[in-house]
């Protein structure tokens, strides 16, 4: 008999879990990144656990050696730069990694308001980032400056941080019918990590996120379950820079199967897409903004969780390839989820 209870997706039991400052690093809005956290959502992530307060360990990484242009080509460099009387043109490589471990606390209410139950959640990430970068400049000129050129150019867009990042808070509101459950949320990010205008690698961006989502989850007799997630995110200018990162559709979608009462596995995918175009309007990016940087990606990998008989510790696993990408990065992403029932 298939168990119905799961604190896998207990963050909201149906939203994505924050991790805004986690979002691998793209060549669209502000110092390469956005902040819509993909890839975070889980199994059975749109059916409400049971009431309580819930603790939860998040623990992701991403790695990335291919960054794609809005085009999907490799990236280039175009830029012109003060005191050289020609436009510099070059080649674009990054390696980047990011890893997080961010602790998570929940509430879900025991009472009903509106017809459906309530709570919400605080996730503050940890973060460790770090993005080597290496520019070629082909623009004719003397040997000697192209190599000081690309030499000063990589080292000033390479770098590492560590500490906390932006802090998400999200409110939400689930109801069930039988084998459909609903729930609408609202998650807000909080400009609380560091931001350095003149570095390439922060640990927040410097700007509020606003992130309403809805997700629905059908679940069947025989095992086989369908669950997704739409939701769609504004962000403020940057206080410091006025750079405005465009807004984004982000979707998480998963196919699983409940193989015991403590073992389900399936295949997870997210797609995201650029609707709006960012605005730089003091010229601060490092990089042109070309065709509005409007950044694209998808997904596909597999997701594996072991839940304990008393149905208070679950366990998730996830690994998601991406492909089709545009005006970001595109690479590997995986996920370890320990979850408690207090």
């Amino acid at each position: 008999m298939k168990s119905r209870f799961s604190i896998a997706g207990l963050a909201t039991g149906s939203m994505i879990v924050g991790m805004s400052a986690f979002a691998p690093a793209a060549f669209a809005a502000e110092n390469n990144e956005v902040a819509v956290p993909m890839g975070i959502w889980g199994l059975d992530s749109a059916i409400l656990p049971l009431s309580g307060v819930y603790g939860q360990i998040v623990a992701p990484s991403y790695r990335s050696d291919t960054v794609k242009d809005s085009n999907g080509d490799d990236l280039v460099f175009r830029k012109p730069v003060p005191g050289i009387p020609v436009v510099l043109n070059g080649s674009v490589k990054a390696s980047i990694k990011v890893d997080a471990i961010i602790p998570k606390l929940v509430y879900v209410s025991e009472d009903a308001i509106l017809g459906g139950r309530y709570g919400g959640y605080v996730a503050v990430p940890l973060l460790n980032k770090k993005r080597d970068i290496t520019i070629n400049i082909n623009t004719p000129l003397p040997v000697a400056l192209q190599q000081k050129i690309s030499t000063d150019a990589s080292a000033a867009a390479s770098g590492s941080r560590s500490g906390v990042g932006d802090v998400e808070l999200a409110g939400f509101i689930s109801w069930k019918f039988e084998s459909l459950s609903l729930v609408a949320a609202m998650n807000i990010d909080v400009p609380t990590g560091s931001f350095d205008k003149n570095s390439q690698v922060n640990l927040g961006l410097n700007s509020y996120s606003f992130r309403p989502l809805v997700s629905a989850a059908w679940s069947t007799d025989s095992g086989f379950d369908l669950a997704a997630s739409l939701a769609y995110n504004y962000s403020t200018a940057n206080r410091d820079t006025d750079y405005k990162s465009g807004q984004y559709v982000h979707l998480e979608y998963i196919g699983s199967y409940q193989f015991s009462n403590n073992v389900k596995a399936g295949l997870q995918g997210y797609y995201l897409q650029q609707v709006t175009d960012d605005q730089d309007p003091n010229g601060t990016s490092a990089l042109t903004i070309v065709n509005g940087n409007r950044a694209r990606v998808a997904s596909l990998g597999p997701i594996v969780s072991y839940q304990t008989d008393d149905l208070k510790t679950q366990v998730e696993f996830k690994y998601l390839k991406e492909f089709s990408a545009r005006a970001r990065p595109a690479g590997g992403f995986a996920l370890l989820t320990l979850s408690r029932l207090f």
